[in-house]
């Protein structure tokens, strides 16, 4: 009867220790310390912001490059990829405004005293009754490397083809540029 007694209670605080663990794995699912939502949160906002604008930019290339390229005698099916290193770089309209204020003092012993104060103000030129500010120049984006892979590459004519009219196209060094035939089942 003794040894009935104590299995009872150790299976009662088995169960027991069971359900407290099972509520600690429950509840701190969703908390997270401080230092883990700055470490996670901001940077990854900020990241996909600019992941985003330069995706958009390679997705743009990507289109236009795969419309010309399979317009080319010989080409066939294609798939283009383009890496960019940069986004697009914008300079806007500043107005620089300089003033230069200088004082001599004189004392009663007959020393001088020349004092300079600049003040530089240096603001960026906005419309009236607009948010968006004067742009002076927009450079492209710069090109890291671009991939193509096509049905006729396996054709030296038409892969040279092909590889002649994406440094056209982009304005861009020959070793920047990989043409490779496609392979099919």
């Amino acid at each position: 009867m003794l040894k009935l007694i104590s299995s009872e209670k150790m299976l009662v605080g088995l169960v027991a220790l069971i359900a407290v663990g099972m509520s600690f794995i429950y509840l701190g699912k969703g908390t997270e310390s401080p230092a883990q939502m700055l470490q996670t949160k901001p940077a990854s906002s900020a990241v996909s912001v600019s992941e985003t604008k330069i995706s958009a930019l390679e997705k743009e290339l990507e289109n236009k490059l795969k419309a010309n390229l399979s317009l080319m005698d010989g080409v066939g099916k294609v798939q283009v990829s383009v890496s960019l290193s940069t986004g697009l770089k914008s300079e806007y309209a500043r107005n620089q405004n300089v003033t230069k204020n200088t004082s001599k003092e004189t004392d009663k012993a007959g020393g001088t005293r020349e004092t300079t104060q600049v003040t530089e103000n240096n603001q960026v030129v906005m419309p009236n009754g607009t948010s968006q500010p004067v742009m002076v120049m927009e450079d492209r984006p710069e090109v890291a490397g671009v991939l193509v892979i096509a049905e006729g590459a396996r054709d030296p004519k038409v892969r040279e083809g092909i590889h002649t009219a994406v440094q056209t196209l982009l304005n861009i060094p020959s070793a920047k540029i990989t043409v490779v035939p496609m392979g099919g089942v």
